[in-house]
């Protein structure tokens, strides 16, 4: 398995189940032989759904396909991007490669129409959710050899994307060692 394909997997536990699988647009692909085993193990996640406020789940990084899936989205997502992959090097010449993760929770709507009050009860709403995954991420940093390539404390900052349907919320930013 890839990274990108654990970066996928894992995170794919946290929106309810239902909305991950709505990234699968058929049941196997002409291009990818993985494709339906990838398929096949979201559906068979376990556990699933552990922050069952969020409703969907977006990955990727390609603006058009995030900006059509969000789109169709009226709840609260959990959106996944990935970024750089940067390389260091130590003292003894040890070479590490890390990717930056973004995890945005976010919900569209038009945030005109919501009045202050209203705009930080959704702040709030999207920080506690996103403040649970990052416990469970830390619970999991015991047993998940995928959690402990992360790099924490991490970088929480605000989100607002217009072109995203007006998403609101909150992301943090980890990195991870790319194998």
């Amino acid at each position: 398995m890839t990274s990108l394909q654990d970066i996928l997997l894992y995170f794919a536990k946290f929106p309810r189940k239902e909305g991950v699988l709505e990234l699968f647009n058929r049941s196997e692909s002409d291009h990818f032989p993985t494709y339906a085993t990838l398929k096949s193990q979201i559906t068979d996640l376990d556990p699933h759904s552990l922050i069952p406020g969020i409703q969907d789940y977006v990955f990727g990084i390609d603006e058009q396909s995030i900006k059509k899936r969000i789109e169709e989205i009226s709840g609260t997502y959990l959106f996944v991007d990935y970024g750089n992959i940067a390389s260091q090097e130590d003292q003894l010449k040890r070479r590490t490669d890390e990717i930056l993760i973004a995890v945005t929770v976010a919900t569209p709507l038009h945030i005109n129409s919501l009045d202050m009050v209203e705009q930080i009860l959704l702040a709030d709403q999207a920080l506690d959710y996103l403040m649970e995954i990052m416990a469970i991420m830390r619970e999991d940093s015991r047993c998940s050899p995928f959690v402990k390539q992360l790099t924490f404390p991490v970088e929480i900052t605000p989100f607002l994307a217009r072109e995203l349907s007006d998403s609101t919320g909150w992301t943090m930013v980890v990195k991870k060692n790319f194998l």
